[in-house]
């Protein structure tokens, strides 16, 4: 019997290890998306405060960091070591870098722009003395100083048309009411003139760019009457709106000046968050596509005319 047995060829039942945190990886990086999304819509619609928020992000950024190195780890042990739940190790590695996606993009944002919280044409640059004399009392945390805008702020190219300044303020008015941006103030004039109505200091004609003989579209038939106060009987305007990003909804006041300088217009701008210390070039990409809508405005076109 001994020698029948022994013919037989050697054999054993091999028992291959499974990952154990694979599944909790994905689901991890699952929350995290979620956290994500929900805190941006909460946000979105009044029901927490900037700290809540960036709490929430946090957590969700360290969940997210977590879920990928478990899915890295688990990875590595499935390819040099056999182990199975591999699938779950590749969706949960998925799920992890599209829940840090966010955090990457915003990252490249901050280092890509400065950190400020404001961006303006030349004409308008801001007075670096009344901000001093005009600021708070209140001494900011140590977490806001820590990141308070430090880099000088964006400067955008302004304008120079070939046209009178009320058809240019029926231009801004339209791209305002087109960008969905309130007005919340308009003045004819400017109140810093000298007696004689002439315009002191930079019209920004260093930054500006000249643009062709305008040709206003029909479309500003459309605007009423209180959006065209006053064109007739001003050479001079001023506009305070209020604009708002896509995602969070965050306001930035942004000054509109139109200033008419024998046969040519010039049109300034300056946007500042009215929350944030740091923008991500959030006022830049304001006043870079109100100017090309405005550009596209008197054009009569959809593309920049500049």
């Amino acid at each position: 019997m001994s020698l029948v047995f022994a013919s037989l060829p050697v054999s054993g039942h091999y028992v291959r290890k499974r990952l154990r945190l694979a599944g909790f990886a994905r689901w991890l990086a699952v929350l995290a998306i979620v956290l994500v999304a929900a805190g941006f819509g909460i946000f979105r619609a009044g029901g927490i405060l900037p700290q809540a928020l960036a709490l929430i992000l946090v957590l969700a950024a360290t969940m997210a960091c977590l879920s990928f190195l478990i899915a890295v780890y688990g990875l590595v042990r499935v390819w040099f070591s056999g182990l199975l739940g591999g699938g779950k190790a590749i969706a949960a590695f998925a799920l992890s870098l599209f829940a840090l996606a966010p955090f990457a993009f915003a990252t490249f944002l901050a280092v890509d722009n400065p950190r400020a919280n404001l961006a303006y044409t030349e004409g308008m640059e801001p007075d670096p003395i009344a901000d001093v004399i005009d600021a708070p009392r209140h001494v900011p945390p140590r977490w806001q100083r820590a990141i308070s805008a430090e880099d000088p702020p964006s400067v955008v190219t302004g304008r120079r048309y070939l046209a009178a300044a009320p058809e240019i303020y029926k231009a801004v008015r339209l791209v305002l009411s087109d960008e969905k941006w309130p007005v919340d103030d308009v003045s004819l004039g400017d109140p810093d003139a000298a007696p004689d109505n002439e315009v002191e200091g930079d019209l920004g004609v260093s930054g500006t760019v000249k643009v062709p003989v305008p040709t206003f579209r029909a479309e500003a038939e459309r605007l009423s009457p209180a959006d065209l106060v006053g064109t007739r009987d001003s050479d001079q305007y001023r506009i305070v709106a209020t604009a708002r990003d896509f995602l969070l909804g965050l306001p930035s006041t942004v000054e509109i000046r139109v200033v008419e300088d024998g046969s040519e217009t010039f049109v300034d701008a300056r946007s500042t968050s009215q929350k944030m210390e740091i923008d991500f070039g959030q006022n830049r990409r304001f006043l870079e596509g109100f100017f090309a809508d405005l550009d596209a405005a008197l054009a009569g076109q959809v593309s920049n005319a500049s």
